[in-house]
């Protein structure tokens, strides 16, 4: 959800002054691969020794180094030297982390009798203004899958971010304030894009311009609806996420995802 506290902290770490993020440029249209594969609106989002996390048009990959061009490799290396070995007034011992999880568990294919879900996303603000959040992937799982799905994600991603907490929590004790403001970005960046790496759900849509969507979907109950979002608002970030159980669906027709129901 919104991380102004997140924010306001970090500017305190660094003196009032809030560092940026560890590559702000524009994404990149078309980013290929060593493998071959191709990634259309890729932008690093966060470094580990051995692997970046990029966010792209159809979610996040974590990439090793050696996977990026070689002109990108020269371009990433001083992250890379960042996220490996923080410079603290004192000696740290700080944890290693690594973006090169495991595969997440396989969506078992659904075949039960077709049903329709729509409804909306959108988020009030604080002056009760209804934002409408365009472009927002929406997805059912079945509750087996889900819990699989949260399972890995707690156990790799969410792993990551804590590591990265904890060196940041270090690096601030020593006096590395630069250090530390990287570090508790990475954590957030690792929490908020980990779940873009889960294995894609079986039916899935997107919303519009109103952030409306329809989904048709074979998938009894129970089941999870899943979506993530993300908007700038005056230079921050706030990221959204709903997880919403079949069970507490009133209306399946008008399945409203907003503030009351985020997680």
């Amino acid at each position: 959800m919104k991380n102004s506290a997140l924010r306001v902290f970090l500017c305190s770490l660094a003196a009032g002054v809030c560092a940026a993020a560890p590559l702000t440029e524009e994404p990149l249209p078309e980013l290929r691969l060593g493998s071959g594969k191709t990634l259309k609106l890729a932008l690093a989002r966060s470094y580990s020794a051995n692997t970046v996390l990029v966010k792209h048009a159809e979610g996040a990959t974590a990439v090793r180094y050696d996977e990026f061009p070689v002109e990108l490799q020269a371009a990433l290396a001083p992250h890379r030297l960042a996220a490996d070995k923080e410079v603290p007034t004192e000696k740290v011992a700080l944890a290693k982390v690594s973006y090169d999880f495991p595969s997440p568990p396989a969506i078992e294919p659904q075949f039960g009798e077709e049903s329709v879900l729509s409804g909306q996303v959108f988020v009030v603000t604080s002056d009760a203004v209804n934002v409408k959040l365009g472009g927002v992937k929406v997805s059912i799982y079945s509750r087996e899958d889900y819990r699989k799905q949260a399972a890995w994600y707690f156990a790799h991603p969410w792993e990551a971010s804590r590591m990265h907490t904890r060196n940041a929590e270090l690096l601030a004790k020593a006096g590395d304030n630069s250090g530390a403001v990287r570090q508790f970005e990475a954590a957030t960046e690792s929490a908020v894009i980990g779940w873009m790496l889960v294995t894609s759900a079986q039916f899935s849509t997107t919303t519009d311009a109103d952030g409306r969507f329809t989904l048709k979907h074979c998938v009894p109950p129970p089941y999870f609806v899943v979506a993530h979002a993300s908007r700038v608002v005056e230079g921050e970030t706030e990221n959204y996420r709903w997880a919403v159980l079949s069970s507490l669906i009133d209306e399946p027709m008008n399945l409203l995802l907003f503030n009351e129901n985020m997680e």
